[in-house]
């Protein structure tokens, strides 16, 4: 990539940036809760209606009781279909009820509203990175697959198989969950899997027991006492039991009771370690006349920091350098759809979207300025990625080589 194509990139991006918070605004106003099918389509017929104006091929995945997924491809993709692509990847969904949060303001430290960050201004980068790449000319020969899906906010369990076999094809892939405050970019998150535990006893007057009641609450919190214990600061590996529910009052004894819990962990090696506690503490006994399972649940496998996602980290901050723009690595306790895409093989960063903070929260913010910004660097990252990918293969794993 050029100086010349590089500032022809700066000065598309500029030239659009009215455009660019204007269709933050009309995603931000649409309501797109994950539960919310009707909304999330609303967003993918903004953004269909986006791509198919850039010329890429797009097509509607059915999300059954959720929102569609979006896939669209550009033209060098369509033509080269078995070979390496660029996977694009964002979600529509956000975390925010019908009639909740819905409302989009410029206020003094950035602009607030659902999904600003988390991930609709994402979305917004991520066009506009690809509509400078077309501007330059070079998107002709970057093979692009985009994929946005409806149901990343819930662990994306309708979307994940998609995403996986559009990675598995992928030279490498960006992500555009919200960047850093210092701007930071991801190269690694922790792993998570989620977990029940479920408790019985037998039912009873509370008055008429003996030291022994075999109460499903009691049960539980020795239960959540032995699960805390598996957590380990110093190795980042976290155990968290976030509900607890059961009963019906305080003059019976609890027939059942029930709690939801979370692991997280920076490895798979030590996911897997962490798991395995698990299961032995429930190979133990419970209280006299109670019992109590473990349910693990589908979670995200640990994105970890391998050299191809080094080696892409090393491409972005050399073009944030030439665009005189703050740069960091990050490692995230957080999960993503950027966890799924590590775990086949495939180079990945993450945090590729706008600045800000609060996400999740009525106050989540976007810090404007950061906008044109990372849509500016995601296309030279992508541009150069490709350019040193096509001449050397730089960032073909071992995994993606055997598949």
């Amino acid at each position: 990539m050029t100086d010349a194509q590089l500032d022809t990139m700066c000065a598309f991006i500029a030239e659009h940036e009215g455009a660019m918070f204007a269709l933050l605004e009309t995603l931000v106003r649409i309501n797109s809760h994950t539960p919310n099918r009707a909304g999330v389509n609303r967003v993918g017929a903004v953004m269909r209606g986006v791509f198919e104006g850039m010329g890429f091929g797009v097509r509607m995945v059915d999300g059954g009781a959720r929102g569609d997924i979006l896939v669209a491809s550009n033209a060098a993709c369509e033509a080269g279909a078995d070979g390496r692509q660029v996977l694009v990847s964002g979600h529509m969904d956000t975390v925010f009820p019908p009639g909740e949060f819905e409302t989009m303001e410029h206020r003094a430290h950035g602009i607030v509203g659902p999904g600003v960050i988390d991930m609709k201004g994402g979305l917004v980068a991520a066009v506009y990175a690809l509509g400078a790449l077309d501007h330059a000319g070079l998107l002709a020969d970057i093979p692009v697959r985009v994929v946005l899906n409806a149901d990343e906010e819930i662990g994306s369990p309708d979307s994940r198989a998609l995403i996986e076999a559009e990675a598995r094809r992928s030279a490498f892939a960006m992500v555009f969950e919200c960047g850093g405050l210092r701007g930071e970019i991801v190269t690694g998150r922790k792993g998570r899997t989620p977990f029940r535990i479920e408790s019985s006893g037998r039912g009873g007057h509370a008055g008429a027991q003996g030291q022994d009641k075999p109460s499903a609450i009691l049960e539980l919190a020795r239960r959540i006492v032995e699960v805390e214990a598996l957590n380990d600061v110093e190795r980042g590996m976290s155990v968290n039991v976030g509900v607890i529910e059961g009963g019906t009052g305080p003059n019976v004894v609890a027939r059942q009771a029930v709690a939801i819990a979370e692991a997280r962990y920076m490895s798979e090696v030590d996911g897997g370690e962490l798991r395995d506690a698990l299961l032995r503490l429930f190979e133990r006994p419970g209280l006299p006349g109670t019992r109590s399972r473990l349910l693990l649940q589908q979670g995200r496998p640990a994105m970890d920091q391998t050299p191809g996602n080094e080696a892409l980290f090393g491409v972005v901050a050399d073009v944030a350098a030439r665009l005189g723009l703050p740069i960091g690595e990050e490692f995230r306790g957080g999960v993503s759809d950027a966890n799924f895409i590590a775990a086949v093989g495939c180079p990945v960063l993450d945090g590729m979207g706008p600045s800000g903070d609060r996400d999740h929260s009525h106050d989540e913010y976007m810090i404007p300025t950061s906008l044109a910004e990372r849509a500016t660097l995601a296309a030279g990252t992508i541009a150069e990625s490709w350019r040193l990918f096509a001449e050397g293969g730089l960032f073909l794993s071992d995994a993606q080589d055997d598949a």
